[in-house]
């Protein structure tokens, strides 16, 4: 009966994955990074994978979008869109805090990192409703990824772990 009761009270973190999980060395809050995963394919070359993010009580949903740097820049502007559709035909409607410049690695590849800042009531809706699309705004024109359901199952595990 006692070791029911302990195997009950593990942490839902517990079964999750972070890169990183630590103290902010300035204002000591807790910060934690969920490891990488992908979510979707858009088209040869250009990729987005997610991650779930806490800063202190703060809740973030970061992407990170690669292309093609045969593309030119990838730019995201400060107060930059990310609309999700959801099952139910809802949009939710997300915003970048400050402007991101993809970083140009070895490979040709133009990568950005993007941070959405999360309220309760939109987390909420991410882990209980399923993602069909997902639009972000960039320099070059908005980026359309559809989502599967194996997609839509992954990104919930990582959210669900902030």
């Amino acid at each position: 009966m006692v070791l029911a009761i302990s195997l009950t009270a593990i942490p839902a973190h517990a079964k999750c994955k972070f890169n990183v999980d630590t103290l902010h060395s300035r204002t000591g809050e807790k910060v934690l990074w969920t490891k990488w995963d992908t979510f979707t394919l858009v088209i040869v070359g250009d990729t987005i994978v997610g991650s779930g993010v806490s800063i202190g009580d703060k809740k973030y949903f970061a992407v990170r979008v690669d292309q093609g740097a045969d593309k030119g820049e990838l730019i995201i502007p400060e107060n930059g869109k990310l609309l999700i559709l959801m099952d139910d035909e809802s949009i939710l409607e997300l915003h970048t805090e400050e402007e991101v410049i993809g970083d140009r690695d070895p490979w040709h590849v133009v990568e950005a990192v993007v941070k959405f800042p999360l309220d309760a009531a939109t987390l909420n809706a991410l882990l209980t409703k399923r993602i069909m699309n997902i639009r972000l705004q960039t320099n070059g024109g908005d980026k359309d990824y559809k989502f599967g359901k194996k997609g839509a199952k992954k990104m919930q595990k990582v959210l669900a772990c902030i």
